[in-house]
């Protein structure tokens, strides 16, 4: 096979000759190029010289192709365009170092935000943008990559690719329980004073609906009703019974810190385990970056590590 570089002593002459050609017109082929007129003259001078033959005809303001200059410009046309189908075919697409996240207040609080050094430290050349709302929001409207939702799929606009399960029973600072003289184990719930919430969502288990569930009856229900401390923000409530204002909902893996550490004591042994979980969804037919991915991952990690 003979060499193109034996064949021609510059590329940059086929270019030139391949703009020329389509133009049928050097001074069109100059100003595409950023050449002066002059050079794509002379270097189509210089190809035809190299070549042995005329590949043009000037004619007043234009040029036309030789037999020559056809069957070459075909060649030409051919060839750039398949390495320009081949160059788009391995170029990889430019990765967005920024992963939108759609979360609850509470989650981002509890969760998300004390294990965000983690990768941070990890990835630190990707940026996060965390759209903390505890509305239901549609992730491809919102322009959202991934997002933690607590329910029971299916979701209309995501799919689910992980979940964590969580257990709610009381909590409440340690030192309410010894202002009181009270052991968290043989704590009386109702008879402490209650924090109650006046969040929306069932989901979120209010104090009569835990009671029913573990079979305490209608006196925690009517207690909580009595309460003088009401949020309507979960994350408040938790705020409060750190403070030692009273007894909160408490959430196993939301609160895992606040508990690990000693900043809120478990009270009793009820609990309840709902249906609903905490998942990780995406937006549904949406192929995840390599950045996207590396956040996905590293969730997916921690879910499974503290499930």
């Amino acid at each position: 096979m003979t060499s193109l570089r034996k064949t021609v002593s510059s590329l940059n002459l086929l270019a030139t000759f391949e703009s020329a050609a389509r133009h049928a017109s050097f001074t069109v082929a100059a100003a595409e190029l950023g050449v002066t007129q002059a050079a794509v003259s002379q270097q189509i001078k210089v190809l035809e010289r190299e070549m042995n033959t005329a590949l043009f005809v000037r004619a007043h303001r234009r040029v036309n192709l030789t037999p020559a200059g056809q069957a070459l410009a075909t060649t030409i046309s051919t060839s750039f365009t398949q390495i320009a189908e081949m160059v788009e075919t391995i170029r990889q697409p430019a990765i967005p170092d920024t992963v939108a996240i759609g979360i609850t207040l509470a989650f981002n609080q509890f969760w998300l935000l004390p294990r965000l050094p983690e990768f941070r430290a990890r990835h630190p050349h990707i940026k996060l943008r965390l759209i903390a709302d505890d509305a239901s929001t549609d992730l491809r409207r919102a322009g959202l990559d991934v997002a933690v939702r607590y329910g029971k799929p299916p979701f209309e606009d995501a799919t689910s690719i992980a979940s964590c399960q969580d257990h709610a029973f009381p909590v409440c600072s340690p030192a309410l329980l010894a202002n009181l003289g009270i052991a968290p184990d043989t704590a009386d719930i109702v008879k402490l004073p209650l924090i109650a919430s006046d969040i929306v969502n069932p989901t979120w288990m209010p104090w009569r609906s835990w009671a029913k569930t573990v079979g305490l009856g209608p006196a925690l229900g009517k207690a909580s009703d009595l309460s003088k401390l009401r949020f309507n923000h979960y994350s408040d409530t938790v705020q409060a019974a750190i403070n030692g204002e009273g007894v909160t909902m408490g959430w196993q893996v939301l609160l895992s810190n606040q508990l690990r550490e000693g900043i809120l004591v478990r009270i009793g042994s009820p609990s309840v385990t709902p249906q609903e979980r905490h998942h990780i969804v995406v937006p549904k037919g949406h192929r995840a970056t390599a950045t996207v991915q590396a956040f996905l991952d590293w969730i997916m990690e921690r879910f499974a590590a503290e499930a």
